[in-house]
């Protein structure tokens, strides 16, 4: 058994052995609570311990330095008299879930800092529940300041707005490529995406555009990569018609390097149209300059070629006014029949060569198709087109240009025969004319490939065509029905694909009105006239002998003169009854000469009767309709000079 001092001594041991651990657990401690508050205040998250009353009951450093409270104005205070006043009953509600150790979103709550500035802090969606040795129950909550995110949030929503307001005033659709070539994102304007927006975005551009732009935007592409901006135009084919755009696309750069780009794309069908108008404007500008030269050619071989014609006509018509063998009689008659087919021809040919403003005039449709057919006469049989006319002889006249419903019937026919040579090589087209109710019907049936259903209500479009490039422009038809419809009438297709196709016209009749005209009564020959004296003024010299002989045997007395010159030295030293003279003349025109007679004697002036085989050029019209001097023109007739010759003379 130990003696007391052994006993004493050794529990002085044992109490120092105890306060020794004591105080390295302290120390220990101490160490653990220095290292939890460093944590707890150096990391970036602001913390707050919230008791059951809702009073701050510690806050960590990040807590004073965010808000610019010092610990001693925080702690002690309710914590929602710090979060604005619209987000105090989330925050109640959420802080009530915590203490019921629920969880609970997070939610991001305005704190109002000591200078006024408000600061959003985001608190974490789950928060730590304490309980103490006393067993007080509090809270530990823990957030972020997102205030910086916020306001950059703010500022690209800004920025978001503003470009979304740029892209809404535009007409062009943007889209944004990156560097594999995908649809990112775009903006369009209504109407013009012809996919749904799930069809492109995430896409490769290969995927949903046609192969040939496919190919220029791999082009432009490849430009973007090297960072420069390409432009190109392309069209698609959308709902049956064509759409033109233009596009250019320009490198994304994002900290020096590529990231994709941006294509800005412009629907230009309307300027292409336009420039398409242009140019045909341009090419019909050009066309009615080559006509009007070739008017003026035309006038002036129409001249030279009626001159010895009329000479032709005429004096074949003398001789058939004679006691002729029947075997001349019938080689007379066939040139006087080939002589007057070739003034048909010469005729119709300056008539459709001649440029003027649209003349209404009672007009007979029969005799327009009829004229026009004689003109595509040649081409028609070498195309092998059988061509059947079903003209109604009692169809009423009506009011039109005749030059402009020529214009019409050679579209409508032209168009025909090509459709039909390119389908068969051959073909048969039947023309026909009658009168339904109040109106007359023109209608032009084809037995080519006809007109496909979607197409039928296109024809008259301006420029649409299904001809390739360079052989139609797609204004004839779209002419022809303006023609038409100026005219008060209409204009339509009727087809079906494979069984050929029929233009049908329709016009009103001429008011009862209109159709007064002034009719010439036909003078019946009453043997030789006597008594009245002619002079004749021309170079021809057939044309001269022509009208000696002819007003000879009416039994005037004529004279001849080869120039202007020598005509004005006869009327003055002679009067006439009559002076017939051409307009074209060597030194003193028939213009001049018609002049200088008025300076002779002005009542002569009335005494003059133009022959002429120029009526198209502008000057022989202005000349005749100004005086209103009666005119007969080459090659004329025998019976009608005559006739014209006695109106005159009475």
């Amino acid at each position: 058994m130990k003696d007391s001092g052994e006993e004493k001594e050794h529990l002085i041991a044992e109490v120092e052995m105890s306060e020794g651990c004591l105080d390295s657990w302290s120390k220990r401690l101490n160490e653990t609570e220095v290292k939890f508050r460093f944590l707890y205040d150096s990391h970036p998250f602001v913390n707050f311990i919230i008791d059951a009353a809702g009073n701050i009951v510690e806050v960590n450093r990040v807590v004073t330095d965010t808000l610019g409270f010092s610990e001693s104005e925080l702690l002690g205070k309710p914590f929602l008299n710090f979060v604005v006043p619209e987000d105090r009953e989330k925050t109640s509600i959420s802080l009530e879930q915590d203490f019921r150790g629920e969880d609970n979103p997070a939610i991001e709550v305005g704190m109002c800092g000591k200078d006024g500035v408000i600061h959003c802090i985001l608190f974490s969606a789950r928060q730590a529940r304490l309980i103490d040795e006393d067993g007080i129950d509090r809270v530990l909550i823990t957030g972020i300041d997102i205030s910086e995110r916020k306001q950059t949030e703010d500022v690209l929503r800004e920025s978001e707005a503003e470009l979304f307001s740029i892209l809404s005033s535009m007409v062009d659709l943007v889209f944004v490529l990156d560097k594999e070539r995908r649809l990112k994102s775009f903006y369009a304007p209504s109407g013009e995406l012809y996919m749904s927006p799930e069809q492109f975005v995430g896409k490769r551009y290969s995927d949903v555009m046609p192969p040939h732009v496919s190919k220029l935007i791999d082009d432009a592409f490849s430009k973007n990569e090297n960072r420069d901006v390409a432009e190109f135009e392309y069209y698609l084919e959308i709902g049956g018609e064509t759409n033109w755009y233009s596009a250019k696309l320009s490198p994304m750069i994002m900290d020096d390097d590529f990231s994709g780009c941006v294509a800005v794309i412009r629907n230009i069908t309307e300027r292409k149209k336009v420039e398409a108008e242009k140019r045909e404007l341009e090419r019909q500008l050009q066309v009615v300059s080559r006509l009007a030269s070739i008017g003026e050619m035309a006038s002036g071989i129409a001249h030279e070629v009626n001159n010895p014609l009329a000479g032709v006509v005429g004096f074949s018509e003398l001789l058939l006014g004679k006691d002729l063998p029947e075997d001349l009689r019938k080689y007379v008659e066939i040139i006087h029949d080939s002589a007057k087919r070739v003034a048909g021809i010469v005729k119709r040919l300056l008539a459709f060569a001649r440029q003027h403003k649209p003349v209404r005039s009672r007009t007979d449709i029969n005799e327009i198709i009829e004229n026009t057919l004689i003109l595509r006469k040649y081409s028609l049989e070498t195309g092998n087109i059988e061509v059947n006319t079903l003209l109604d002889t009692g169809l009423p006249w009506i009011m039109a240009d005749r030059d402009q419903f020529q214009q019409v019937f050679m579209n409508i026919i032209v168009n025909a025969e090509a459709e039909m040579k390119k389908a068969h090589g051959r073909g048969k087209l039947t023309i026909k004319t009658e009168q339904v109710d109040n109106k007359v019907r023109i209608s032009f049936k084809d037995n080519g490939p006809g007109i496909a259903g979607g197409n039928l209500e296109k024809v008259f479009d301006p420029f649409f065509t299904t001809k390739e490039v360079g052989e139609g422009t797609g204004l004839g038809l779209s002419l022809s029905h303006g023609i038409i419809a100026e005219h008060e009438g209409t204009i339509y297709a009727e087809s079906e694909e494979g069984k050929g196709a029929t233009f049908i016209i329709e016009l009103p009749l001429v008011a009862e009105e209109e159709e007064k005209i002034e009719r010439v009564e036909v003078v019946e020959e009453t043997g030789r006239v006597t008594g009245g004296r002619i002079l004749v003024v021309d170079d021809e010299p057939s044309i001269l002998s022509l009208l000696k002989d002819m007003l000879g045997s009416e039994g005037y007395e004529a004279e001849t003169a080869s120039s202007g010159e020598k005509a004005l030295q006869m009327i003055k030293r002679q009067r006439y009854n009559l002076i017939i003279s051409d307009i074209k003349l060597p030194d003193l025109s028939g213009v001049e000469l018609y002049e200088e007679i008025g300076k002779v004697a002005p009542s002569l002036q009335k005494r003059v009767m133009f022959i002429t085989g120029d009526v198209i050029s502008a000057d022989t019209r202005s000349f005749l309709e100004r005086t209103k001097a009666p005119y007969v023109t080459k090659p004329f007739d025998i019976a009608r000079m005559k006739k014209e010759v006695r109106l005159h003379t009475d």
